[in-house]
């Protein structure tokens, strides 16, 4: 008796381990759930920097999207002050608006400082993608300051509006002040090949219908770089290049000044260890000899300089174009109108 018992305890228990043929063919694949939502917290960022670009400033933004997601609506803001003129950007595709002036916050008096704004938009940023902005700053003058600041909107995977910016960086030029220094005119190229020196150049044309006074310009942009108190090397009158040099007494750094009259175009050139000097030292020359343009009568307004840089690689032009003209860019081979 007892051992039929254990041989129905037996049975039932083998019952229960045992899968039926039918349970095999009608079990699924695990299929996880959907991923509904990806958190975007903290995954969209902004890389930015201002830094010194030939005789300009460089303003770059690079926006990621870290997330598994897109992000729509993308609107971007960069605040910049108005002694600056926006010379070109990539992407080119932007508005640029007039912005409230703010309250210079350091200043007892309450100083209004004029600003400018510039705007992108784009539909999406796709997911782990980025997207870069650069802003080609030219200095208009030198006696004020400022700050530049980004802001970005977008609409989230959620449907949620969100809004990140970046901290404001200052700008305010670095005072100069040059002690003149005679250097033999055989070391002008040594000095040039140096790996650590810096070179600007910034040409400009003279938007004015009388004849185009080679002689008497280059008189002029000697006089301004002599006013500064730079040492002359070397002046070529026939063909309408001078050489100066100095040493800046607030950074200790020495400059190579090149003068130069050619194809109807103006063009300093300033070569330094120091790339914030020559931007300096550039605004500063051009600003002079727009002063002194219009009180000589030779120019009505500054509108009459023209920034001999290409609009869309800034490259320097091979000349300055009369009025209406087209000029090809000899870098990126793009045609454009200097003066209407």
């Amino acid at each position: 008796m007892e051992r039929k018992n254990k041989d129905k305890n037996k049975e039932e228990i083998h019952k229960l381990i045992l899968f039926n043929e039918s349970t095999g063919t009608e079990s699924k694949l695990f299929e996880p759930e959907p991923l509904e939502y990806v958190d975007q917290e903290d995954k969209i960022n902004m890389v930015y920097k201002l830094v010194p670009f030939g005789g300009n400033y460089l303003y770059s933004l690079l926006i990621t999207n870290q997330s598994d997601d897109s992000i729509t609506e993308v609107k971007i803001r960069i605040n910049f002050p108005g002694f600056f003129k926006l010379c070109r950007s990539t992407p080119p595709t932007l508005i640029l608006e007039s912005f409230e002036s703010e309250e210079d916050e350091n200043n007892n008096e309450q100083k209004e400082i004029e600003q400018q704004q510039v705007v992108m938009e784009f539909e999406s940023l796709e997911a782990n993608s980025k997207k870069q902005i650069n802003l080609y700053l030219c200095p208009l003058f030198l006696e004020e300051k400022g700050t530049i600041r980004s802001f970005v909107t977008f609409v989230n995977n959620a449907d949620f509006i969100r809004a990140i910016d970046t901290d404001a960086i200052p700008i305010q030029f670095d005072p100069f002040s040059i002690e003149r220094k005679i250097i033999p005119s055989s070391e002008i190229k040594q000095f040039l090949e140096k790996p650590w020196i810096k070179k600007a150049i910034k040409s400009i044309g003279i938007g004015i219908d009388s004849q185009f006074d080679e002689n008497y310009f280059f008189e002029q942009i000697n006089k301004i770089v002599e006013s500064n108190n730079f040492q002359l090397i070397v002046k070529d009158q026939n063909n309408k290049i001078s050489w100066f040099y100095g040493t800046d007494l607030v950074s200790g750094n020495d400059i190579l000044i090149i003068c130069q009259v050619l194809n109807r175009k103006i063009e300093w050139l300033v070569a330094s260890s120091n790339p914030y000097l020559l931007i300096t030292l550039l605004t500063k020359f051009i600003t002079v000899f727009e002063i002194d343009m219009i009180m000589v009568s030779q120019i009505e307004s500054e509108e009459q300089i023209f920034t001999l840089e290409c609009k869309y690689c800034g490259n320097i032009l091979a000349y300055f174009p009369f009025k209406g003209e087209s000029i090809e860019c000899n870098n990126c081979n793009y045609e454009q109108v200097v003066w209407n």
